[in-house]
């Protein structure tokens, strides 16, 4: 219906262009003879004209009895060039040729900005900082999800995937963190109008761990297509994004969809097909089995026998007594009497769990119109297999764009939008029925290709259905493995979401004369995302009588603007832009969760028939209701043509403060050029910029209000409400009726300059920001009734300095090299919690939290005893030389980055085209608490070291002394009092392996300092006079691109640090057997019609 539906629109656009009698036809280059593609060429004092093509050229239908038979202006405009005119004499009949040459605008090609309020402006006389990122910067990528084709782009704007899962979340942070407890990505405005980008945990994500431990999430900015988008602005500072408010606090990401061209009908096929592969990978070993002590057993642990000391051969095995039978019947498994098999599966296994990655993305895109009407329809199909078997991501959007010229004076556009995505997710992390757990954990000498079959007793009892793991490797009469075996975790368990989301924004604007302009915006943003989970009987842990649960989540938001520009000329060189309007903007979210737990049959059907009973299903159900509306003003001074000042200020009120609150700005843009002239120097600006910004207390926390779903635990037969039909308590977080926004104060400092005819291009910014009246939970005396109050209590800073910057090496007819790079520090330190001692911000041993004195998100854990107590300090070690443990948490390092840059470079050779972006990142800390976990297990590299022959006497944490020349499995390793063995006391029961609070984690924390290979791509496209007339193709354009095809750590091994535990969350710099991330190449074939 949907399809049928958009086919009539373009049915009914095509047939309201009437036919011409005459034409203008020609091309528009620069003046080097490349074309220019979508420039504008109009006749001048008529709404006749039309947009150029991919090889440059344009044709204008003349309606006859308009102005055929006449001599008319032509004006070819194209932004970053000079606008250039030509009398051209119409004939009644036929057509003439009218061609232009353009010649380079410095000012204009550097010079253009999207503001706060989706106005281009003069990036030139603009005191506020923001980047630009183009639309082709972004598709060369080919990243599937829109957001990650940011990464790298600009200074300061950290772009991570959370995960390598197809659809996988993605975290964008701007300058740094802004706030503790509030929401941490950027405003995401698309056409002027602001939209939902919620990555939603909770629901039926707390059956598998919840935010750190479940299924990755997706967030909604990825349901845009990043081959509609024309351009990307990114406002990184507090004056540039001010006239949002309390909702740009993390700075504000501007996107602008394509608009229609106006001329002949065009169309444009594009088919990119990628292949994945994982990044990194922890190296295992494959030298000790199962087992503990040197003997093979089925514990947990590989601290077993060394495997090549086996016998060899098949098992000795019992095979008269229990087995398990595999559920194709292909294999059979005894009881081990003996273990005498060599065979090793760590390669096998993997592969069994993981594969080559692809997908395949086709889009469609059709274009046309004349100068009074144009149109834009496209459609795209992503098929995505991932890294993960089993995992998918689908996803198809449609969008159609439409502009029309009602009169001279009024304009109206329409953008609208619609994407539907269904995909599987695999559970990851700090869960007994994760993959990466389960098969990391799994020792080297077990297969896990059988996982799932019939155990029989030796009594001769059967029991279908068991998952057999490496734990019980022959399933058992227990229907719980401990751990999941990996491949049950993909092929048995399920978690689905379909999504379907609406976004329209249409816009009028009135122009009654030259200086004055009416604006009127509407906009609305509908998504529903339907979750599904499904853990059959037999999955491990609490879900081992099976879960059944589902989410229904959907979000409105409903946003409008008034606006009124009015151009005032001062006299004496100087003018002034006076911007006022009015936002409504209205938000309704509602989540209803079911569970359904103990099933009465084992079964792989999603049903809620699994178990009917009562007490058995558990309903809930989350809503939110918030409102704005804000009042803004925006003064924007002109004055001889090289001093340029704007001052704004927006009163808002919201839903969940009291009283309105106003967020003032202004910046300033002196433009020094002439006072260097004569000099290397071509164009000179200072900037200074200062503004307030804020984020917007969570809904409903004005009043104490009632809660149920609660429990007591402290007595000795404790106490569930819900086993008494349920019930209300007051709630123990005490309501605030006196709450208001965070505030976030930030001024800047910078100089723009270009040099050598613009050729070469420096931005320099230096920035600092005080966040004030920080949202979070203060504990409570437990004489007030309550636990804790939500209220305005903690402090924090930034500051920082940024580099952007590009030279044009060498700009010919056929040949041109263009640098560019980037480069940026943050520095950030909470400065205040009101008297809370620390603020966890995930879960975990070691954790990221916010604490006085350092960065939000420091990592936090026990640690090894120091003579400073900092985790810099000098080792106190016991009498043996070994470190001791802390007896309280202490800060183990920074995961924010020293500083951060990038470097690139563009080539184009005749018809052939190369650009490669090297990414470094120097300092910041990263806990890779997977490989700690598996050094308890003996699983990886690290611990498979074997010592032929000890070079000396030595001794282990245990105290126990190993003669010299003794071999023996462990690292020799001195900790400052002298050479120890680390061996299987060290990592399995001492301080040096596993989980819980008795760990020494500050060996758990590494430098994260990376430098790679973020993209390279090669491409030719093929666009001759012949290869057009043979083909009758406009064009075509081959391109191979590689995405992290070579990345180098300096303490790091196994692991991308652009993953997080947490997903998108203020904590990050933490891994717990989460999935990988991804390297990818992909081959693209672009069609123009």
């Amino acid at each position: 219906m949907i399809m049928r539906n958009y086919l009539f629109i373009i049915a009914f656009v095509f047939t309201s262009f009437v036919f011409a009698q005459s034409t203008i036809e020609g091309t528009v280059s620069d003046e080097s003879g490349n074309p220019l593609v979508g420039a504008n060429v109009i006749v001048e004092g008529t709404s006749l004209g039309a947009a150029t093509g991919v090889d440059g050229d344009y044709m204008i239908n003349v309606p006859a009895g308009t102005v055929d038979g006449n001599t008319v202006v032509l004006t070819a405009s194209y932004i970053g060039y000079k606008s250039t005119s030509a009398s051209v004499e119409v004939p009644a009949d036929g057509s003439v040729n009218q061609n232009f040459s353009l010649a380079i605008d410095p000012i204009g090609l550097k010079g253009v900005s999207v503001t706060a309020l989706g106005f281009t402006a003069n990036r030139d006389e603009q005191g506020s900082s923001s980047v630009s990122v183009a639309a082709a910067d972004m598709t060369r990528s080919g990243e599937s999800l829109m957001a990650n084709s940011l990464a790298a782009k600009a200074s300061n704007v950290i772009v991570n995937a959370q995960a390598g899962d197809p659809g996988a979340s993605t975290s964008i942070r701007i300058r740094g963190a802004n706030t503790i407890s509030g929401a941490s990505q950027p405003l995401i405005v698309i056409d002027g109008m602001p939209i939902n980008n919620s990555t939603v945990y909770g629901g039926g994500n707390n059956i598998s761990g919840g935010r750190s431990a479940g299924t990755v999430q997706q967030s909604r900015i990825n349901d845009l297509n990043a081959n509609d988008i024309e351009s990307v602005e990114i406002l990184k500072g507090a004056s540039a994004a001010a006239l949002w408010g309390s909702r740009a606090a993390n700075g504000v990401v501007m996107i602008k969809t394509k608009d229609g061209d106006a001329g002949r009908v065009k169309m444009n096929y594009k088919r990119t097909m990628s292949y994945d592969e994982i990044h990194e990978r922890i190296p295992m070993q494959d030298t000790f089995g199962q087992g503990r002590n040197g003997s093979w057993t089925t514990h947990a642990e590989s601290w077993g026998d060394r495997i090549s000391d086996r016998a060899g051969g098949a098992d000795e095995v019992e095979s008269s007594g229990q087995h398990f039978v595999s559920e194709d019947g292909a294999f059979t498994q005894y009881e081990i009497i003996t273990k005498n098999s060599k065979d090793t599966y760590v390669d096998e296994n993997w592969n069994l769990a993981f594969q080559t990655g692809q997908y395949t993305q086709d889009d469609f895109q059709v274009t046309g119109g004349d100068a009074s009407r144009t149109f834009l329809f496209s459609y795209s199909r992503l098929r995505q297999d991932g890294i993960i078997r089993n995992s998918f991501y689908d996803r198809d959007n449609f969008r159609l764009n439409t502009k029309f010229r009602l009169s001279d004076k009024i304009s109206m556009s329409s953008k609208a939008s619609y994407t539907y995505t269904n995909s599987n997710r695999i559970q990851q992390s700090s869960n007994v029925t994760g993959l990466m757990l389960g098969l990391l954990r799994t020792a080297p000498d077990f297969d896990i290709t059988h996982y799932k079959g019939t155990y029989t007793s030796s009594s001769g009892v059967e029991y279908g259905g068991r998952q057999r793991a490496y734990r019980r490797y022959m399933g058992g009469s227990s229907s719980n493995p401990i751990y999941n075996n990996p491949l049950w975790t993909i092929y048995e368990q399920k978690a689905g979401t379909k999504v379907d989301r609406f976004m329209m924004t249409n816009e009028m604007t009135i122009t009654p004369d030259d200086k004055t302009s009416f604006v009127i915006r509407a906009g609305i943003d509908a998504w529903g995302d339907d979750r599904s989970w499904f853990y059959p009987v037999g999955s491990s842990g609490s879900r081992n009588a099976g879960v059944f649960a589902e989410d229904a989540l959907t979000n409105r938001e409903v946003n409008y603007d008034f606006i009124v520009r009015r151009n005032l000329d001062l006299g004496s060189s100087m003018s002034l832009n006076v911007t006022a309007g009015y936002n409504w903007w209205d938000r309704a979210y509602n989540r209803t969760s079911f569970n359904i737990a103990s099933f009465l049959v084992n079964t792989d059907k999603e049903t809620v028939n699994v178990n009917t009973a009562a007490e058995a299903s558990t309903v809930d159900n989350s809503k939110l209701f918030i409102r704005s509306g804000r009042t803004y003003a925006l003064l924007s001074l002109s004055a001889m043509d090289n001093l340029f000042v704007n001052v704004s200020g927006v009163s808002e009120e919201h839903s969940t403060i009291s009283d309105p609150y106003f967020y003032p700005a202004m910046d300033l843009a002196y433009q020094f050029t002439d006072m260097l002239a004569g000099t290397p120097l071509s164009f000179g600006k200072f900037r200074l910029a200062w503004g307030q910004v804020g984020v917007r207390p969570s809904a409903h926390r004005f009043e104490t209000l009632a809660e149920s779903g609660f429990s007591y635990s402290a007595y000795s037969d404790p106490l569930d409400v819900s086993l008494f039909g349920g019930g209300y308590r007051v709630d123990d977080d005490k309501g605030n009726p006196s709450l208001k926004p965070e505030l976030k104060t930030e001024t800047e400092f910078g100089l723009d300059m270009r040099f050598l005819d613009d050729r070469f291009a420096l931005s320099i910014t230096s920035y600092q920001n005080n966040i004030d009246d920080m949202l979070i939970n203060v504990s409570k005396s437990p004489s007030t009734g309550y636990d804790t109050q939500y209220m305005n209590a903690a402090k924090m800073e930034n500051k920082g300095l940024e580099l952007d910057g590009s030279f044009l090496l060498m700009n010919e007819a056929d040949k041109a090299l263009d640098l560019y790079f980037n480069w940026a520090k943050n520095e950030n330190t909470v400065t205040d919690l009101a008297g809370t001692d620390v603020i966890y911000l995930g879960t975990g041993s070691v954790n990221s939290v916010a604490i006085v004195d350092h960065s939000l998100g420091a990592l936090y854990g026990t640690g090894s005893q120091t003579d400073d107590g900092t985790v810099d300090g000098t080792l106190i070690l016991n009498e043996i030389g070994f470190p001791q443990i802390t007896s309280l948490p202490i800060v183990l390092g920074d995961p924010n980055p020293d500083w951060r840059g990038t470097i690139g470079l563009n080539a184009r050779w005749q018809n052939f085209n190369m650009n490669v972006l090297f990414e470094h990142s120097e300092g910041g800390d990263y806990s890779p608490r997977t490989q700690w976990v598996l050094r308890r297990f003996g699983t990886t590299a690290e611990t498979g070291n074997f010592i032929e022959s000890t070079p000396m006497e030595l001794i282990n944490v245990d105290g126990d002394t190993i003669a010299a020349g003794s071999s023996v499995r462990g690292t020799i390793h001195d900790f400052g009092g002298g050479d120890v063995l680390l061996d299987e006391a060290w990592y399995r029961h001492g301080i040096g392996g596993g989980f819980g609070d008795n760990q020494a984690y500050n060996f758990a924390v590494k430098d994260a300092t990376f430098s790679r290979i973020r993209e390279l791509s090669l491409s030719y496209t093929f666009t001759s006079p012949a290869f057009r007339e043979t083909t009758k193709l406009s064009s075509v354009t081959l391109r191979w691109t590689g995405r992290n095809l070579w990345a180098w750590y300096k303490e790091l091994v196994g692991l991308d640090p652009a993953t997080n535990q947490a997903g998108v969350a203020n904590g990050f710099g933490l891994d717990y057997f989460t999935n990988p991330s991804t390297k990818s190449y992909l081959f693209t074939v672009s069609v123009n019609f």
